[in-house]
């Protein structure tokens, strides 16, 4: 075990548990200190259905291969310190700041004698806990307190959502916790907070680094010099606190290297993701490959969702406010799944839980929210039976045709393009209107 390494991780796992702790105190502060008696019910509500999915965690085995990594790399964490966790004999494949979260499990189960799987998943159902009240925050930036509680309650039981957390295992409901709660700190004007947040979510998992650019847009337009001096410190100090205990033994350009081979490892137009790229036959096909004359699947891809970024960044151009905001990040992460080359299937994800804080302002974001949870549901378990074979069903197979993917595929492009439409019909509208949940959806 290298000593300093393991010493810098425990100093630094402590440091990014407090910052990430102090974010969250912050945006339930006021909700807590105003009395709010429907947050006190949804915490009662989401807190009792975290205890439920804990106690069904030793009977839900998740997927296999992902759980055993995590538990490799906690193990390795916790056994050899940071600095050995990217050995080879680890096929390590994850950016440094989820590891921490894998550590701690494992540390946990070490001086427990805990079950290390059920370890591995409670960091996930407790994200799904502060995820729905973190929605609630967001939502009452924009709307009512009953509004609030609707958007809380429909993030914490979307049956798609929780599929995905409590039975597949996966962790995307930490990053896209981490992504609204940074988005949540931005919207207050706590720009020092919000980009150390990011920081968090991008070395959490790439897709993270998705927010950067819209953050760094509105901290230009909207922040005055001493936003930019205190953004830049915390960027700057967490991205070195996150790095440093794995880099010692490593060269300069180490957390390169672990960007550029995560992202390298799946280089498909579409890894399983009912997107644009699978209905244009892009399913694992490798994305140079060319689609459209001399035009390739990433080059075609990477435009149309660079075309997505202008669109946010006008809209936040043209009004920041705070509903205009989440608009502007939900269509980034919508439009990252729709086009992008190298999505997976649970990359949605992302953009139903941003959607949730905005749905009872609007008629129509509440259809796209219904559609893509449906969407979502089907892209996932579709690949979950591909990958758990699962008694009964004709070799692990969720029944989905080329057809069907195909559908599904047109659905969620229709989606993202109803969702780029409403947010340049969102500008013109009297913004005050969209601040209301019950007038907008009484009129939309």
């Amino acid at each position: 075990m290298d000593l300093l390494s393991y010493a810098l991780g425990v100093v630094t796992g402590l440091t990014l548990a407090a910052v990430f702790a102090s974010a969250v105190v912050s945006a339930l502060k006021p909700i807590v200190g105003s009395k709010d008696r429907c947050f006190t019910i949804v915490a009662g509500i989401v807190t009792s259905l975290a205890i439920v999915k804990v106690a069904m965690l030793p009977y839900l085995p998740g997927e296999i291969v992902d759980l055993r990594q995590f538990e490799i790399w906690g193990l390795a964490m916790a056994h050899l310190g940071p600095a050995h966790a990217y050995d080879p004999r680890f096929a390590c494949m994850y950016t440094p700041a989820y590891l921490y979260v894998l550590w701690a499990a494992a540390e946990i189960t070490a001086r427990t004698g805990f079950n290390l799987r059920v370890m591995v998943e409670i960091p996930l159902v407790t994200a799904d806990l502060l995820l729905a009240l973190i929605v609630y925050a967001a939502a009452r930036k924009v709307g009512t307190a009953r509004a609030a509680s609707a958007a809380a309650l429909l993030v914490a039981f979307n049956p798609a959502l929780i599929y995905i957390s409590t039975v597949w295992g996966q962790n995307d409901s930490v990053l896209a916790l981490t992504v609204l709660l940074s988005v949540l700190m931005a919207a207050e004007r706590r720009f020092a907070m919000a980009w150390a947040i990011a920081v968090m979510a991008g070395m959490i998992k790439a897709q993270g680094l998705m927010l950067i650019p819209i953050l760094a847009w509105l901290t230009l337009i909207s922040g005055g010099k001493r936003d930019w001096l205190r953004s830049a410190a915390a960027t700057i100090a967490i991205t070195i606190l996150i790095i440093a205990p794995f880099q010692v033994v490593h060269p300069w350009h180490f957390i390169w290297d672990v960007y550029s081979s995560s992202a390298n490892f799946f280089p498909w137009a579409s890894v399983n993701a009912f997107n644009l790229m699978l209905a244009m036959g892009g399913l694992i096909v490798l994305d140079t490959d060319r689609v459209i004359g001399p035009v390739s699947y990433f080059e075609l891809g990477n435009f149309l969702f660079a075309m997505v970024y202008v669109l946010a960044a006008w809209i936040i151009w043209r009004q920041s406010s705070p509903w205009l905001l989440f608009y502007s990040v939900l269509i980034v992460y919508l439009g990252m799944f729709t086009f992008a080359p190298r999505m997976h299937e649970r990359y949605l994800f992302y953009a139903v839980a941003l959607m949730a804080p905005l749905v009872p302002t609007s008629r129509t974001i509440g259809a796209l929210y219904a559609a893509l949870s449906v969407t979502l549901f089907l892209d996932a378990a579709y690949v979950f039976f591909n990958l758990v074979r699962v008694p009964g069903m004709a070799e692990g197979h969720l029944p989905l045709g080329p057809d069907a993917r195909f559908a599904i595929s047109i659905v969620n492009v229709a989606a993202c393009v109803v969702a780029v439409g409403y947010g340049i019909f969102a500008v013109y509208r009297n913004p005050a209107s969209l601040q209301s949940g019950a007038a907008e959806a009484a009129h939309t």
